[in-house]
């Protein structure tokens, strides 16, 4: 069935079973209409955090392991709040999103710093072309501005905004808001969205899967049906076993209204609206409109260059305009946009000739200090002047997710009823090797001729080494070289050392 791109379908557990295609009609009725939305109620959203725990190389020369690597440290951990709308109200942001980014966009395209705001917005590749870009495009245009400019002295300034979505202030928000809608104040659907927003109500997930008794409802097959589905409570150890048992929900809308209400917590906030929502993201743009003016209006001032990544700024310009420009966005931030760029949310690199080499460094804001082994670092890539790179916290990532994947291979094997006890093999190439790297389109037999493949809408998006390949092929203008697909070999031989091992596991059970 073909649908509007905003009708998005989820499968995350929430109050309320999920939509289904079926429902497309009735749910495009009801969310088109303003005056259904206007008196729309809103669900809680769902809470959790999720915390990025973070690695790092100590920095002192003396602490090394038996292998002579330096010893790794463990940061303070981020943690992000993270609010998911129930499956109704998720579809209703989604159309509001697409509305507003609709008139952003034709408000943005008339302005001179569209082409330096790039988050949450589909730029095309080239004139005409259905690909857009990604963030490998707008890393390579601000690192392609270095170098064209190596014949200068350059500071590049890149600062990121302290909780920023948490921060939005509420007022502003709902003038750009109207702004972007040509309308004096919000019409009546959109305040309501406007209020489930900023009049934050939520609910723990792990109170409400508590308070079932650690149940929830699932999705199971009827017995001598091939179609048919059923829904049951069964009870499910913890949340880490949601998607493996297929479950689709805490509990009905109904089931809520009766029994937990008590469970709602009211944030009483009066700034920030929830990260997650289908419809933040745009807010985020809509709400920096007057900041980014004025910074590109600065900049372009110097013949700098500005580029806005979300919360994530780089501007570069000449040594001379360095702490002008840093006092002058710390300003704007605080008195037009009510936020704020904190010191130590902000690095400092210069890009200079030395010995006849263009390098890169970082420095100290306040002493001036150099540091000359801490190169530029923005939107996944590090930059010395000379070479792109990937940073190497993906790769880390990419090595850890092989790793538990491995062993959890191992634990299906071990507790399978397969007699030979063997590891899905050709699952873990295609997720972790080059094997699986390539990107297509899916095709399914066809449901009239079972000789024939029907052409999907889906899309095998390949793994980890399709990115890398990708940001080599992009970055190879400025390297003139494979440095980037380099960084990846490694991961065939440390992948067959994993193989190596857990199947040794496997033979001596």
């Amino acid at each position: 069935m073909e649908t509007v791109d905003w009708f998005k379908l989820k499968r995350y557990p929430h109050i309320g079973e999920p939509l289904t295609l079926k429902d497309y009609n009735w749910v495009k009725e009801y969310v088109e209409n303003p005056e259904k939305i206007k008196e729309h109620s809103f669900l809680p959203l769902i809470h959790k955090c999720i915390v990025s725990r973070k690695y790092r190389a100590n920095s002192s020369n003396t602490d090394r392991t038996k292998k002579g690597e330096r010893m790794r440290i463990i940061g303070k951990p981020k943690v992000r709040n993270i609010y998911y709308a129930s499956h109704l109200d998720a579809v209703v942001f989604s159309y509001y999103n697409h509305l507003i980014n609709k008139s952003y966009e034709e408000l943005v395209i008339t302005k001179n710093f569209n082409k330096s705001i790039v988050a949450y917005r589909k730029i095309p590749v080239a004139t005409d072309s259905p690909n857009n870009k990604c963030n490998i495009d707008f890393a390579k245009s601000t690192l392609e501005f270095i170098k064209n400019n190596k014949d200068k002295k350059l500071s590049v300034i890149v600062a990121d905004v302290t909780s920023f979505f948490d921060n939005l202030n509420h007022k502003t928000l709902k003038k750009q808001w109207s702004t972007v809608l040509e309308e004096k104040t919000l019409p009546d659907d959109h305040y309501n969205v406007f209020k489930a927003l900023t009049r934050l109500k939520y609910v723990e997930g792990d109170q409400l899967f508590n308070a079932y008794g650690k149940t929830m409802l699932v999705e199971r097959g009827v017995p001598n049906s091939s179609t048919c589905k059923e829904t049951k409570r069964i009870a499910i150890e913890s949340n880490a076993y949601f998607k493996e048992k297929n479950a689709i929900a805490y509990c009905t809308k109904k089931e809520f209204l009766s029994n937990n209400l008590n469970l709602v917590i009211s944030a009483n906030n009066k700034k920030g609206i929830p990260q997650g929502s289908p419809i933040s993201a745009t807010l985020a743009n809509i709400y920096m409109l007057d900041f980014d003016q004025e910074v590109y209006d600065k900049v372009l001032e110097v013949n700098g260059y500005y580029q806005r990544y979300s919360d994530d700024l780089i501007i570069i310009c000449e040594r001379d305009n360095e702490d002008e420009i840093i006092k002058f966005i710390r300003d704007r931030i605080k008195n037009i946009a009510k936020l704020e760029i904190h010191p130590s949310k902000t690095s400092v690199y210069r890009f200079e000739q030395i010995d006849g080499v263009f390098k890169g460094f970082e420095i100290d804001e306040s002493t001036k200090e150099h540091n000359y082994n801490k190169t530029l670092e923005y939107l996944g890539f590090s930059f010395d002047g000379q070479r792109v790179l990937i940073k190497d916290a993906g790769f880390s990532k990419y090595h850890r997710s092989m790793k538990r994947s491995f062993k959890k291979s191992t634990s299906l094997a071990l507790n399978s009823k397969n007699p030979d006890k063997s590891i899905f093999k050709s699952r873990l190439y295609k997720r972790f090797t080059h094997r699986g790297a390539k990107r297509r389109k899916i095709y399914h037999p066809s449901k009239t001729d079972p000789t024939k493949y029907v052409e999907t809408r889906k899309y095998d998006w390949g793994n980890y080494l399709s990115y890398v390949y990708k940001a080599n092929d992009a970055m190879i203008s400025i390297n003139k070289s494979d440095a980037i697909k380099y960084q990846s070999r490694r991961f065939w031989k440390r992948f067959h050392q994993l193989m190596i091992f857990h199947e040794s596991k496997l033979k001596k059970k």
